[in-house]
């Protein structure tokens, strides 16, 4: 999932930095902040980025960027690769209602962020467990509307996102012009429910669903980057772009079989 949601600060690093922010009081000496705190891990990174800049007969390549000391909650991180910071908490764990805040010097300017830790997802459902085919059955049968439904608690009217990892080996097209995913991720939505159909399941095998509790600067960063205006690109933190959020996630399992005609 981690590597899968960093699409996001990729897409604002090239995207967010074009010459009509120029004239605007966007300072582009600005970092991007890159970090997803998961409750019920133990250490947690931060990926620090400078800027994509595109001037109007040149421009300036986004890169990591090192030997700052990044801190949390106090605790200075280590740097383990160029632009990349960790904090390991030893047999301590990141947990539900935790608040963690973020803060470094940069060219002068002080950066700092906030974020809590979402409480653990409950409750996790999925009916049915299975579904059978036959093996003869290169896709499935336009008739068949059979209803995958996960279901989960949801207390605080959070907001989430399902995230589907298939038996696949890669992303290939089907017979109907459609595409077989290996992964998958959803738009975020508030409820505590997600309905598919197996026409959605492709592939026999068995399937990781993951259910991720996200928070509001992550959904939206995530509207702001799947929209094509990013003129103006949202930030929760202070004197920086990108992101430095949380998630709390659930895994379920969901098996597609074969079986003889």
């Amino acid at each position: 999932m981690k590597q899968t949601v960093s699409f996001l600060i990729s897409a604002l690093i090239m995207t967010s930095c074009g010459e009509n922010l120029m004239d605007s009081e966007v300072d582009t000496d600005m970092p991007v902040v890159e970090s997803y705190l998961q409750e019920n891990e133990n250490s947690l990174t931060v990926k620090l980025y400078s800027m994509e800049v595109y001037l109007k007969d040149d421009y300036l390549l986004s890169k990591p960027i090192g030997s700052l000391q990044p801190e949390i909650n106090g605790n200075t991180l280590t740097e383990i690769d160029t632009g990349t910071y960790l904090l390991d908490l030893d047999e301590d764990t990141i947990r539900g209602g935790q608040t963690f805040d973020l803060s470094f010097n940069y060219l002068g300017k002080t950066i700092t962020a906030s974020t809590s830790i979402p409480q653990r997802i409950t409750g996790l459902n999925i009916e049915p467990a299975y579904i059978i085919r036959t093996s003869s059955y290169y896709f499935w049968d336009s008739t068949d509307t059979t209803e995958i439904i996960l279901t989960w608690d949801d207390p605080h009217k959070s907001y989430y996102q399902i995230y589907i990892e298939s038996p696949a080996s890669s992303d290939t097209p089907d017979f109907e012009g459609g595409t077989q995913f290996r992964r998958r991720m959803m738009q975020p939505f508030q409820g505590n429910s997600y309905r598919t159909t197996s026409r959605e399941f492709m592939s026999a095998g068995y399937y990781s669903i993951y259910v991720y509790r996200v928070n509001k600067d992550y959904v939206d960063l995530y509207e702001r980057i799947s929209s094509t205006d990013l003129a103006n690109p949202s930030s929760a933190i202070q004197n920086a772009f990108g992101i430095f959020t949380a998630m709390s996630a659930a895994k379920i399992g969901f098996q597609v079989m074969e079986a003889e005609e």
